[in-house]
């Protein structure tokens, strides 16, 4: 019977390390409707992009040192190594870089744009 437990624990253990993590859906930098934005919407999505490309960015990171230790002490198939908040993060801050091209563009101010994180490497 032990023997049976043992098989048991070692294949749940293999199946749970076959887990797939999900795969990140970046923003597109530009978008169909960019030109027709006024500075305000330009400057509302910039701030909703910053704080949730933040938010993000932070998960990631809090999830590498958690990554490391699955995968590289425990199991490999356990570590995420998509990183998709991280690269979906990383698309919003590219965007931003585009909205703030755009607010240029067409005279905006942009003193008010929050500071950017650091991107996610």
């Amino acid at each position: 019977m032990l023997s049976s437990r043992y098989l048991i624990a070692v294949v749940s253990f293999v199946l749970v390390g076959c887990v797939d993590t999900r795969d990140p859906f970046p923003v597109a930098l530009k978008q169909a409707n960019d030109n027709q934005l006024t500075c305000e919407q330009i400057q509302m999505n910039y701030k909703v992009n910053t704080e949730v490309a933040t938010q993000k960015i932070a998960l990631n990171n809090e999830d590498d040192v958690q990554d490391v230790l699955l995968g590289g002490l425990i199991w490999p198939g356990l570590a995420d190594f998509k990183n998709a908040d991280g690269v979906e993060g990383n698309a919003l801050l590219d965007r931003n870089v585009w909205l703030r091209e755009l607010a240029v563009a067409g005279n905006c101010n942009t003193l008010a744009y929050p500071p950017q994180p650091a991107r996610y490497d």
